[in-house]
C-alpha cells in the first residue's frame, strides 16, 4: 500500500513553477482569511475537527522537510551588521524582538503563533547521515533499520481514523518504519496533482467486476489461512484489507484539493510544495497523525542568496498559510508543525557566492502542539558561528515531540533480535520550548 524508500542526497531541484498567485504585500498585510473577507467568527463555523479529537493537548505531527540544508542566517538567524550576514535583510514580525528573512514575509506575519529554535546543533555533516539521524533520532548503524518519528508516532498513538493511513508523507522520500514492520510504515504520495492513482479503479474495471475480484482473492486466502505463515505474507493480507477499505472512504475526499476554494489553493502558492501543504492540512482534518512534506533546494554551494529568494518564494506562503489555516480552524493546539533541514550552512561565504554543510549550529521552526507561541529558545553567537545558549541535538527536539504527544520517549522497542532501542536514544524535553 504504501512505498518506502531511504532519503538519499538532498540536492535536488525544487519545483519553482508558478507564482502564488496572491500580492505577497497584500497577503502580508491581510492573510489569506484576511483576503477573503472572513472573520474568525465565519472561520469557526467551518472548522471542522475530527471526531473525538483532543483539543488540549498535541495528538498529530506534520513535518515540513527542507532537504539540502538551508542557511539559517537567510532564514530564520538573521545577522544584521555582519560580515556573515550578506545581502539579505531582516524584518520585523508579529512577534516582539524576533526578526527573520526579508523573503518569509507571510511567515513574518504569522510568528506570533511559532517558536524558533536557534541553537540546534549536530555532529553530522553529510547529507545521509544527518538527514538519517533527524529522522531517526539515531547515527545510521549497518545492523538496523530505526524507525522513522512517524513510525514511532503510529505505532505510539493509536490510530483515530480507521480508514486511511496514519502516517504519510507527500512529495518526497521519506524513512519507513524501520525494525517496526510495515504496519506502520508511511503511505507515500508522489505527485500531490494525481495522489489518488493507487485508489482508483483499472480501466475497463467497475465495482461489480472489483468486487469479484476481492471475493475471489479472500476465498483463495482462506485455503492458506490455517498454515503457518511469515509476518511479511500477513501483513501483505493486512495491506490489501486496508487498501481496500481505503478506495470505498469518504476519508480520501482529503486528497482531492478540487474541494478547496480557490484562494486557499493559491494562497499556499500554486506549486507542489503549496498544494502539499494544502493537502497535510486536510489529512490532519480526517485524524492522520503524522504528515512529512518535502521541499528540496536548499544544498547551495553556489549563489545561495539568490537560491534562498527562490526557495523562500515557495516556503514562505505554503508554510506561513499553513500555520495560519491550522489556527483559524482550531487545529494548531492540537498539531504540531516543525519546520527544519539535516544542518545549517557555513556563516562563511565561500569563492562561488555560496555557503558550505554546517551542523554546528541552525535552526528550526517549531508551531502549534502546546509550543510556546511568539518565542525564540536558544541563540547563536553574533556571526551565526557557535551556539552561544540553549543547544538543542536532535534528540531534544524528538523528545519534545513526544513529551507533547503524551507518548513516553524512555520506552524501550524490541528489534527482532530482541535488542532494546529507546524510541528517543538521548536527550530530554526542551521544557523553555513547552507552554
Amino acid at each position: 500500500m504504501g512505498k518506502i524508500q531511504a532519503t538519499g542526497h538532498a540536492c535536488g531541484n525544487i519545483d519553482c513553477d508558478g507564482q502564488n498567485g496572491l500580492n505577497r504585500r497584500s497577503f502580508l498585510k491581510g492573510g489569506v482569511f484576511g483576503f477573503m473577507g472572513l472573520s474568525l467568527l465565519d472561520l469557526m463555523k467551518v472548522s471542522v475537527l475530527a471526531d473525538g479529537a483532543e483539543v488540549s493537548k498535541c495528538d498529530s505531527v506534520i513535518l515540513v522537510w527542507l532537504a539540502g540544508g538551508p542557511s539559517h542566517i537567510d532564514t530564520f538567524d538573521p545577522k544584521p551588521g555582519q560580515a556573515t550576514a550578506g545581502p539579505v535583510k531582516a524584518i520585523d514580525t508579529t512577534a516582539d524582538g524576533i526578526q527573520i528573512s526579508e523573503y518569509m514575509p507571510i511567515i513574518a506575519r504569522n510568528m506570533k503563533h511559532a517558536a524558533i529554535i536557534r541553537s540546534l546543533t549536530s555532529k553530522e555533516g553529510s547529507h545521509e547521515r544527518a538527514t538519517y539521524e533527524m529522522h531517526t533520532g539515531y547515527k545510521p548503524l549497518g545492523s538496523i533499520k530505526h524507525p522513522s518519528l512517524g513510525s514511532l508516532v503510529c505505532q505510539q498513538k493509536e490510530k483515530k481514523n480507521p480508514e486511511i493511513p496514519s502516517y504519510i508523507s507527500i512529495g518526497g522520500t521519506s524513512f519507513g518504519a524501520g525494525f517496526l514492520g510495515t504496519q506502520v510504515a508511511p503511505f507515500y504520495i508522489g505527485d500531490p496533482n494525481n495522489p489518488t492513482r493507487n485508489l482508483d479503479f483499472p480501466a475497463n474495471v467497475d465495482h461489480d467486476r472489483f468486487k469479484r475480484r476481492v471475493d475471489l482473492l479472500t476465498a483463495l486466502d482462506k485455503e492458506f489461512s490455517g498454515q503457518k505463515r511469515s509476518e511479511s505474507i500477513n501483513d501483505y493480507g493486512q495491506y490489501y484489507k486496508d487498501a481496500v477499505r481505503m478506495m470505498y472512504s469518504k476519508s480520501v475526499e482529503a486528497f482531492d484539493l478540487n474541494k478547496e476554494p480557490d484562494l486557499y489553493r493559491k494562497g499556499y502558492g500554486d506549486n507542489n510544495f503549496g498544494k502539499s501543504c494544502l493537502m497535510a492540512r486536510r489529512l490532519i482534518e480526517k485524524g492522520v497523525r503524522f504528515v512529512e512534506v518535502s521541499l528540496g533546494g536548499w544544498d547551495n554551494h553556489q549563489n545561495v542568496f539568490d537560491a534562498v529568494e527562490r526557495n523562500c518564494n515557495t516556503l514562505d506562503p505554503a508554510l506561513g498559510t499553513l500555520i495560519e489555516d491550522l489556527n483559524a480552524r482550531g487545529l494548531l493546539k492540537r498539531t504540531m508543525v516543525i519546520c527544519t533541514g539535516e544542518f545549517g550552512r557555513t556563516p562563511k561565504i565561500n569563492a562561488n557566492n555560496g555557503r558550505d554543510h554546517y551542523p554546528k549550529v541552525w535552526s528550526g521552526l517549531i508551531a502549534g502542539g502546546g509550543i510556546k507561541a511568539g518565542f525564540v529558545h536558544g541563540a547563536s553567537d553574533a556571526t551565526g558561528s557557535e551556539v552561544k545558549d540553549g543547544a538543542v541535538n536532535p534528540g531534544e527536539l524528538h523528545a519534545t515531540m513526544f513529551e507533547q504527544l503524551g507518548v513516553d520517549y524512555t520506552k524501550e522497542n524490541q528489534t527482532e533480535q530482541g535488542r532494546p532501542i529507546r524510541i528517543v536514544d538521548k536527550g530530554k524535553p526542551v521544557k523553555d520550548l513547552i507552554a
